[in-house]
């Protein structure tokens, strides 16, 4: 069956890259990608798949393929949003939409899972069970995973395991890495802070939102370095400040975006708890006022150890030795996926990283999921599935 499945992969393969750079040409945000999907829905419809639902948290769209006999059934999901960054590739098939880019690689995740599920349909006789192909909007920020289970991605029949992978620059094209948890528990958060504007040249009149502003972000890091455990990793970083549109003008509000990421929940709540004590501290103590909310919280991705060892084992057959990595290193990425596993309510699963042909780190305007990634993602993708139907309970 493998071999089938590689034949048929680099069959697939020219297709595949051509509407990966399509995509990538015409990226989409989160919730917005109403075009991704109708090319997405119309793939699966043309391939014979059954039950193609569309409009589940927006633009979701999911699919299933019936195997010949009865079995288990796995879910595949790809996220198809991009991000509000502007682009500086230079490629060919940059983005024609200015100011938004697929520079985390979801445009790869879509093209490798319809081109698997093209593959699979194919195979249909061979397979017992069923596969559901979920394609989920925003996972770079408003909880489509969550929506997604929400409008019951997993059910109708019902999942018995999920998988996913992740493109990641450091990685090179056809290397896999692994790990138990992958991702970590984040809350992102907006302060917004109240003050007393006037002009410029009278700031002992005013009450300047811009200087509690810039006192928030420089007190707020004593929480990483002098509040946590140092061989507790906490991640506090402020992303965004927002404040006036004139030179001469104090302005009487500003605003801060940012994230907090942690291992676990526990210290993630406590490291909030603090951001909040600081914001509205420090902005008592300059005579404004600061009022702090969550943007989202997602907790850690913890994979299942089982399923872990089975794509280890896909893993060390496709790709063998060398290029089936343990991840030593804590990262401090975060993913919506947590919200398909069983802590959420969800199923047991597993998410893995694979390497792209780009150095540039993820979410930076020059990132490339590239071609070169494919073919070795696309063969990842169908033998895991493949193997999870076959396994034993």
């Amino acid at each position: 069956m493998g071999l089938s499945v590689a034949k048929v992969a680099r069959r697939l393969l020219a297709r595949t890259r051509r509407l990966r750079e399509d995509l990538h040409r015409h990226p989409e945000l989160g919730y917005q990608e109403k075009r991704t999907a109708a090319i997405v829905a119309a793939r699966l419809r043309k391939i014979g798949l059954d039950q193609v639902r569309t409009g589940l948290a927006e633009t979701g769209v999911t699919a299933l393929l019936r195997g010949a006999r009865p079995g288990k059934t796995v879910a595949l999901r790809a996220d198809m949003d991009a991000l509000p960054i502007r682009e500086e590739t230079g490629l060919p098939y940059a983005s024609v939409k200015e100011g938004v880019m697929h520079a985390c690689g979801h445009d790869g995740h879509t093209a490798i899972l319809l081109a698997v599920a093209e593959l699979l349909a194919g195979m249909r006789d061979q397979i017992a069970g069923n596969v559901k192909f979920i394609f989920q909007p925003a996972e770079e920020g408003g909880a489509g995973r969550r929506r997604m289970v929400e409008a019951g991605c997993l059910k109708g029949p019902d999942a018995d395991a999920i998988f996913a992978l992740h493109g990641r620059n450091g990685l090179r094209p056809g290397q896999i890495e692994l790990s138990l948890v992958p991702n970590v528990a984040v809350n992102g958060f907006q302060i917004d802070i109240v003050g007393k504007g006037g002009h410029g040249a009278l700031p002992h009149l005013c009450v300047d939102p811009v200087a509690i502003g810039a006192q928030i972000v420089t007190t707020a890091q004593t929480i990483v370095s002098r509040e946590r455990r140092p061989d507790l990793p906490v991640v506090l970083s402020f992303c965004a400040f927002n404040a006036g549109a004139k030179d001469n003008v104090i302005p009487d509000t500003a605003r801060l975006l940012g994230t907090i990421r942690a291992l676990d929940m526990r210290t993630l709540r406590k490291a909030r708890r603090a951001l909040e004590r600081v914001a509205r501290g420090v902005a008592r103590s300059m005579r404004g006022r600061a009022t702090i909310a969550d943007a989202e919280v997602y907790p850690p991705v913890k994979n299942d150890p089982e399923l872990l060892g089975l794509v280890r084992a896909v893993g060390l057959e496709l790709r063998g030795r060398r290029n089936v990595l343990t991840s030593k290193e804590r990262r401090m990425g975060a993913e919506d996926f947590a919200f398909y596993l069983p802590e959420q309510g969800g199923v047991p699963g597993v998410i893995f990283h694979m390497g792209v042909e780009t150095d540039a780190n993820l979410h930076t305007s020059r990132f490339d999921f590239g071609s070169a990634a494919l073919e070795p993602a696309i063969l990842m993708m169908a033998n895991v599935a493949l193997k999870a139907l076959q396994r034993t309970p």
